[in-house]
């Protein structure tokens, strides 16, 4: 979610044994990868490879008009522009 990749977050994952909490860290952006260590496939002398984890932060469909207020609110406290320096 926005709340978990702004802030930072304790998650679960799928992994190929079952599902396993990873620290998505404050600040994380879409297209970001989070490895985790030994969770990935059996390598032929035994070893586990590692699993890569692509972050997708997903917006709510629909945000009420609190929500509206709240991130118009964080805007103008918090006025950071990505595009600043594209050209």
């Amino acid at each position: 979610t926005v709340t978990e990749a702004a802030l930072g977050a304790i998650i679960e994952v799928p992994t190929i044994d079952g599902r396993t909490k990873i620290k998505i860290p404050q600040g994380t952006q879409t297209g970001q990868k989070l490895r985790i260590r030994g969770k990935g496939v059996k390598m032929p002398d035994g070893t586990r490879g590692d699993e890569y984890v692509l972050i997708k932060v997903v917006l709510p469909p629909k945000i009420d008009e609190r929500g509206k207020k709240l991130l118009e609110e964080l805007g103008r406290i918090n006025p950071y522009d990505p595009r600043k320096n594209l050209w």
